[in-house]
Parts: structure tokens; C-alpha cells; sequence
């Protein structure tokens, strides 16, 4: 990827539309955030959510995961400049988790599990990384968008079959939420 085209999806990405579609306060009402939980956001790409969910819990930590440098990159000169210092970003490689066993409260999973081919065992992977009681919050695109927005109709994962997946993997669904004509969200337990 040239860094024209980089930086052009780093800009897309955290896009005003996109970010109004993805409210992190929103996104956050529904997770169980305290000023000192330390969370994972995987598949962070420039941080949209990762800035303000860093700034959400000031006294824990926010892992940053992607799989690509770019991004992890961009995170952390937006960290910089928003003078946070409780982001550490991680890449990811081979869809598999940098995070070690029971270390995080929770883990952030927005419109990356439909890019992901083994989707039970990577939210099996999530799942040991969770501390007992931990919460995974995924959000996934609606069956349908307006004006086709999103990837392609065979990748969308419909709220339903997103719950099977998790008990599969060993996590509950404990809270679902309609966010938009675009998203839905589903709280997952350990």
C-alpha cells in the first residue's frame, strides 16, 4: 500500500459520517467501563474508539490491536498529540492475539469479526485473554444499509448467528442494542 493510499484510509476511516455512525458514547453506554478497566480495542485501526475510550478509563489501560502498522502507527500519534499515555498498541499477526491469558476487563471487537474467516476460535482466543468476568463488546453491521454501505452482503454476520458463534467460543450474550440503520451491538460474558 502507497502512503498516499494509506494515509487516504486512515483519513476515511475516521471520517466525521463515520464517527457520527460509530458514537463512541453510544458504543460505550453499553460496556461496563470503570475509570481503572484495562480493554483491548482489536482491530483498532487509527483509533476512532481507542481515543475516547482511552480518555473513558484514565486510571486503567487500552491495548490497541491491528494487524497493521499504519494504523498502530496513526493510534499512537493521536495518542501523542491528545497527550494520553495509557495506550500501548500490539500487532497482530495471523489472527491470533498478542494479549496473554486473563489480562484484560474487557475487549472492543468494532466491524472486524466479519473480516475474520475463523470466527470461533479467534473469540475463543479473545475469550482467554478476558479476566473471569470479563465482557467482550462486538459491533457488527446490519443485514442491510442504506445505500449498500459496508462489506458485502455474504460477510455480515446477523445478530443471531453472532450469539451462536460466541457460545461456541464459550461466551453469553448479556445485552443487545440496535445502534443505528448501519450497526447493532452484542455484550458478550466470560
Amino acid at each position: 500500500m502507497t502512503q498516499s493510499s494509506t494515509e487516504e484510509r486512515i483519513e476515511a476511516l475516521l471520517a466525521p459520517e463515520r464517527r457520527d455512525r460509530l458514537d463512541a458514547l453510544q458504543i460505550f453506554s453499553v460496556l461496563p467501563l470503570r475509570p481503572y478497566t484495562t480493554v483491548a480495542d482489536v482491530g483498532c485501526g487509527p483509533g476512532l474508539l481507542t481515543i475516547p475510550l482511552a480518555k473513558a478509563v484514565w486510571d486503567g489501560h487500552v491495548y490497541a490491536v491491528d494487524v497493521d502498522d499504519a494504523m498502530l502507527e496513526a493510534v499512537q500519534k493521536r495518542a501523542t498529540e491528545a497527550h494520553l499515555s495509557n495506550i500501548s498498541t500490539m500487532k497482530s499477526e495471523d489472527g491470533k492475539l498478542p494479549l496473554k491469558a486473563d489480562v484484560v476487563d474487557g475487549i472492543l471487537l468494532a466491524c472486524v469479526l466479519h473480516e475474520i474467516s475463523a470466527k470461533v476460535s479467534f473469540l475463543k482466543s479473545m475469550a482467554k485473554s478476558l479476566k473471569s468476568g470479563g465482557w467482550c463488546g462486538v459491533v457488527e453491521w446490519r443485514a442491510k444499509t442504506p445505500n449498500g454501505a459496508g462489506p458485502e452482503s455474504n460477510k455480515r454476520i446477523a445478530m443471531e448467528e453472532l450469539q451462536d458463534l460466541a457460545a461456541k467460543a464459550g461466551l453469553r450474550a448479556s445485552h443487545r442494542r440496535e445502534l443505528n440503520d448501519h450497526y447493532y451491538m452484542l455484550l458478550l460474558s466470560k
